[in-house]
């Protein structure tokens, strides 16, 4: 009989898109064909630390995206380098746990699609899903990714990269002559539409800027 590959689904995070990541890890499990694949959950809490979660509870109100959360775990995991087949340890009895052939992460924004998870992984020497640890990190970075897009010749809609150190040089006139109205502020490396702002005044610009 064909072994069943060991299939580690990385998911939480540190960053704003926590709950995001919650749901999506939700909803790969629920698909995940368990004749073919064991299944082991890693849940990252919103302070960055690993938790062995239970396949069955991970998730406190799991039906309501507003709401939902990871349950409690005193099961801590800890990261030794060096030797795949102890490279995660649960530190209440300091035991590895056994191998995974490949991890899934299942994590949005900063320190997960930024390609942070992606290194680290590929220091680990484990196999893992989803873009490098360059793709990540490029796609993850809106202004790096536009301005490689346009050397490439790839049409791209105009954009402008603000920075608030700088707010004197940035002023809501010269951006709406070059853009149009209304514009449209987004942060350069947070994932989905979170921190999208539509001003249409300067008053609107300076708030969110």
């Amino acid at each position: 009989m064909t072994r069943k590959i060991r299939l580690g689904i990385l998911f939480g995070g540190k960053s704003a898109e926590h709950e995001v990541s919650l749901q999506s890890a939700k909803n790969v499990i629920e698909a995940v064909n368990r004749e073919k694949y064991d299944i082991v959950l890693i849940a990252i809490d919103k302070r960055g630390r690993w938790h062995l979660a239970d396949t069955s509870e991970f998730l406190l109100t799991p039906d309501d995206p507003q709401l939902i959360k990871l349950a409690p775990s005193d099961d801590r995991l800890g990261i030794v380098f060096g030797d795949e087949d102890q490279l995660l340890i649960r530190l209440k009895n300091k035991a590895p746990i056994e191998p995974l052939d490949v991890i899934f992460p299942v994590l949005h924004g900063p320190y997960g699609e930024d390609g942070t998870i992606q290194g680290l992984l590929k220091l680990a020497n484990v196999p893992f899903l989803g873009a490098s640890v360059l793709g990540s990190a490029v796609g993850m970075d809106k202004e790096v990714m536009k301005r490689l897009l346009k050397d490439a010749g790839v049409p791209i809609a105009r954009f402008v990269a603000l920075n608030r150190d700088r707010p004197r040089h940035q002023k809501f006139k010269a951006l709406k002559g070059r853009l149009g109205s209304p514009l449209f502020i987004k942060p350069a490396n947070m994932g989905s539409s979170v921190g999208v702002h539509r001003v249409s005044d300067e008053e609107e610009f300076l708030l969110f800027l």
